[in-house]
Formats: C-alpha cells, structure tokens, sequence
C-alpha cells in the first residue's frame, strides 16, 4: 500500500473531522472512502471517453471500471455513445445483419 501525504485546508479537515466524528470512524477512513468514489467516478469518464474516440474497447472499459457489463452499456446508451467501429466493420457488419434477415425471411415464407 502507498501512502500519500497531502495538505487539508481548515474548512476541508472540519468536514472531515465532523464525518469522522459522527461515523465513529478515523478520518483516513472517511479521506480513502471519499477518494475510492470521486476516483471511479472519474475513471468511468475518462474510459468512456476514450472508449468513444475508439482509444479502448468495450471489454477494457468494463475490466478497469469494475462495473458490470450491463451498467456500463447502460451508462453508454445513456449517453448516447455510438460504439467507434470502422467504416469497414460497420459496412461488413450491417451485410451480416442483411443476410441473416433475407434467411428469416425465406424460412417463414417457402
């Protein structure tokens, strides 16, 4: 484990303190809670990002954000977020789609 020293100014360490206080907890406790939850919530953004821009895929987006695969699919069509594949990919992949629904077709009228 690292330890990090930072430098609290007197309003920040009151809350702290009073959080602390009314937990009956040691103030590390409360600073280390406070920063796991701002850090993934921060995390999460940046990985979207980049997911977005097609730096990241999907399965490294959720590996790294610890969140189920349904909860960052949720948070990505929340956001509207269009997955970053290539023209060829999207191109190859809407001919599968087509394929496969000239099949489905053909199977229910023969």
């Amino acid at each position: 484990m690292t330890q990090i020293n930072i430098r609290l100014d007197p309003e920040t360490d009151e809350i702290i303190d009073y959080i602390a206080k009314r937990r009956n907890v040691a103030k590390t406790v409360v600073v280390r809670e406070l920063l796991a939850e701002n850090l993934s919530q921060k995390l999460l953004s940046i990985l979207l990002e980049d997911y977005k821009c097609g730096k990241i895929g999907l399965k490294k987006v959720i590996k790294l954000s610890k969140l189920p695969p349904f909860e960052v699919m949720e948070k990505i069509a929340k956001l509207g977020i269009e997955p970053p594949l290539t023209d060829d990919l999207d191109d190859y992949t809407q001919e599968i789609t087509d394929k496969l629904i000239e099949r489905m077709k053909s199977q229910k009228n023969p």
